[in-house]
């Protein structure tokens, strides 16, 4: 019987670095050499933004968000 070769996947690697203004930014490298670069940010802040009105715990407006019930 003949064997298939493993899918690798997709080699993105991720590491994190310190701005000088003291944020942090976390950047993605693809296996193609693109790289990807995200801004940390407050969590609950960052779902205000995203539309949840109703405060709570950062994981109950978070929830809300994934599972659709605020925003698009």
């Amino acid at each position: 019987m003949a064997t298939k070769e493993k899918r690798l996947g997709f080699r993105l690697d991720v590491r994190s670095f310190e701005g000088k203004d003291g944020s942090t930014y976390i950047v993605f490298r693809t296996k193609k050499g693109a790289y990807h670069v995200f801004k940390e940010v407050e969590a609950k802040q960052a779902a205000r933004e995203c539309g949840v009105e109703k405060e709570g715990t950062t994981r109950e407006m978070w929830y809300k968000l994934w599972k659709g019930s605020v925003g698009s």
